[in-house]
């Protein structure tokens, strides 16, 4: 059988429930504003504080260019906290560099700005009247010397534009290593008149940079045999003369 309250019980319960409810309510909002203030002192630290300003900007991947010229483009803003800088904006700027290709910059915690390059490779060079320009394979000059380097195709193409670069560039991607070993002189006058000297002069005339790859295969079997002249440029039907 239920026991009745004692006087004044069911007072005393419901008031006692209304602290304990008083209380959970206080230490959530405690903690709460606890997290809140937490956060606020973490966003402040690393996005506004000087503890975390940008110090310094390592550069890697350098070869034609100096660390110092990348550091120069990148116009890292010194002093800002790490987290707050715009990489997408340093590597744009650093892009603009002739022989990068591609730039990778990472924030580097707790106040480093890292710039990785990865500059254009050297397929051939191009043989001016007052110096020697760089090409890569998308027909980029990118680098410019006073002679050209030991080992690499120099090419004879006055006023070759980016076009007649590139397809040049497709070409000797595509030849034999046997044979670029013995090119003594390569010119193109225009995009479907391409050709070139092997050392022992053998005339190699591969017209355009078009089935490059089918030409490189047909000139390998055709230089076995004894011929002064070898066009490929029709490579299914090839050419030789004496």
């Amino acid at each position: 059988m239920t026991q009745p309250l004692a006087p004044g019980a069911f007072g005393k319960a419901l008031q006692n429930r209304r602290s304990h409810d008083r209380r959970r309510r206080l230490l959530f909002w405690g903690a709460a504003g606890g997290a809140v203030a937490l956060v606020a002192v973490l966003v402040y630290l690393l996005a506004f504080s000087p503890l975390l300003a940008t110090r310094s900007v390592d550069v890697k991947g350098t070869v034609l260019l100096t660390a110092d010229q990348v550091e120069d483009a990148a116009a890292v803003p010194m002093g800002l906290p790490v987290l707050r800088q715009d990489t997408d904006a340093i590597a744009s700027r650093v892009r603009s560099l002739a022989p990068v290709e591609s730039v990778k910059v990472d924030k580097v915690l707790p106040g480093t700005v890292s710039i990785t390059v990865t500059e254009r490779t050297l397929v051939y060079q191009l043989v001016g009247d007052k110096d020697v320009q760089w090409v890569d394979s998308s027909g980029v000059v990118f680098n410019a010397t006073p002679a050209g380097t030991d080992g690499v195709i120099q090419v004879k193409a006055p006023g070759a534009d980016e076009r007649l670069r590139r397809d040049i560039a497709t070409v000797v991607a595509h030849l034999p290593d046997a044979v670029k070993d013995k090119v003594r002189t390569f010119e193109a006058d225009a995009v479907d008149r391409i050709s070139f000297t092997l050392g022992d002069k053998r005339e190699v005339i591969w017209g355009s940079a078009e089935d490059s790859a089918l030409k490189s295969e047909v000139l390998s079997a055709l230089l076995t045999v004894d011929a002064s002249v070898y066009d490929v440029s029709a490579p299914r039907n090839p050419i030789t003369r004496k």
